[in-house]
């Protein structure tokens, strides 16, 4: 027997305000998504915001799809399965958003992700389709709502796939790129909407059993201003704590760059020991508590030289080792800093007997001189050192420098161009 159907009209204006409600709500989800995985220590905070915005858009953009479809007899929703949908919208969003978040997304994740969102925006359209409460119940074309049930699970594929994948989009290319993917969101889960829709069938004398519900125009205004604030809100929102997280990874940075600066202008990038800047600050401080304690001091100069002309990547990379075996030989209260590229200088309190200028200058030599392994290669430094006493040498860094040099132990055959960078 042919069952006769009740017939209905859209309101193509609430159509196109129900289509602009899930895109507002798929880009603010967008948005969000991007910040919970800018701020993993917040990311429940904006996952619950998220949630709310776009389960609110999907089930706002569900409603207002319903009141554009005019019936010729009046129509209402029950409360308690009307909020059922939303609950259901909300946990829908809960999940995109929690699995888009994540490191990795694989394509199991992406399968059964788009399985349970299907089937929870299948469960929001249907509750809120049988919240009508209509007798005789509603009947569906078992091929359109197929169909709805179909899309309801690409959808949610392409919405996870969306939202992961537009995290890492380079910052000038951002908004378009969002504003693109939230028109392919809000068109597919449109889509999905109108397609349950064409599937719902109404038989003539249908009576709605929750006429006194939820329903009319005002209704639909109240959902469609609500959902908007909501998205509206907790985008400003986003947009707020993008810019306070800006603001301080800027100050970071900007400590970052002076730190950086102080710290070359007082310590050599390569070694990382001090470098001439520091050391005139350094033998400042020895002299004064020299003149302070009656302690004295003394200064050792050590130059290196490389036989052979090695290449600058070698000399580099020795002059590193020895940085380092001189660095192992400092006590408490030792200066060392590197001079010039092949020079270091070394400050030592002259406290115990066994602080002798000649037992210093030869452990010195020793680090200096000794073979150190290079880039598969054996290198025999040459070293010169030099000792001067303060203040019987000299009453200030450049007179005890020259000193240091003066004594250093140059040979005719083993040139001391480091010297000279002394006493320029």
């Amino acid at each position: 027997m042919n069952t006769e159907f009740i017939s209905g009209q859209y309101d193509w204006g609430l159509v196109v305000v129900s289509y602009v409600i899930a895109g507002f709500a798929a880009y603010v989800a967008i948005t969000v998504v991007h910040r919970v995985f800018e701020t993993a220590a917040e990311q429940w905070r904006w996952l619950i915001l998220g949630a709310l915005a776009m389960g609110c858009g999907i089930w706002s953009m569900h409603m207002v799809g319903m009141q554009a479809f005019a019936m010729p007899i009046p129509v209402g929703y029950a409360v308690g399965k009307t909020v059922a949908s939303l609950l259901a919208a909300i946990a829908v969003a809960s999940l995109a958003l929690y699995v888009s978040s994540r490191e990795q997304l694989g394509l199991g994740a992406v399968l059964v992700g788009a399985l349970l969102m299907g089937a929870g925006i299948c469960v929001m359209h249907y509750m809120g389709m049988a919240a009508m409460e209509m007798s005789p119940a509603i009947q569906y074309d078992p091929g359109l709502f197929s169909a709805s049930v179909i899309i309801a699970v690409a959808a949610s594929g392409a919405a996870l796939w969306i939202l992961f994948n537009l995290r890492r989009i380079s910052r000038h290319r951002r908004t378009p790129a969002r504003l693109l993917a939230a028109a392919i969101m809000a068109a597919a889960i449109s889509g999905m909407h109108y397609t349950g829709m064409a599937a719902a069938n109404f038989p003539l004398g249908t009576v709605c059993g929750a006429v006194d519900g939820l329903g009319g125009t005002w209704t639909t205004l109240a959902v469609a201003v609500f959902s908007l604030l909501l998205a509206g809100v907790i985008a400003g929102l986003v947009r707020a704590d993008a810019a306070k997280h800006a603001h301080l990874r800027e100050q970071r940075a900007r400590r970052e760059d002076e730190d950086r600066a102080r710290f070359l202008s007082l310590y050599d990038p390569q070694t990382k020991l001090p470098n001439r800047a520091s050391f005139q600050q350094e033998i400042v401080n020895f002299m004064s508590r020299a003149k302070r304690s009656g302690v004295n001091f003394d200064l050792y100069y050590c130059s290196v030289n490389f036989p052979g002309e090695p290449s600058d990547e070698i000399i580099d990379d020795a002059i590193d080792g020895i940085a380092k075996r001189l660095r192992a030989g400092c006590q408490p209260g030792d200066f060392l800093a590197r001079y010039a590229r092949q020079e270091f200088v070394f400050l030592r309190a002259r406290m115990h007997e066994h602080d002798a200028p000649e037992a210093v200058r030869q452990t010195l030599r020793v680090a200096c001189s000794a073979p150190i392994d290079v880039r598969s290669e054996v290198v025999s430094p040459q070293s010169h050192i030099g000792f001067a006493q303060y203040p019987s040498d000299g009453d200030n860094s450049r007179t005890l420098l020259f000193a240091a040099t003066r004594s250093a132990d140059a040979t005719p055959s083993t040139p001391t161009r480091g010297r000279f960078a002394l006493v320029r």
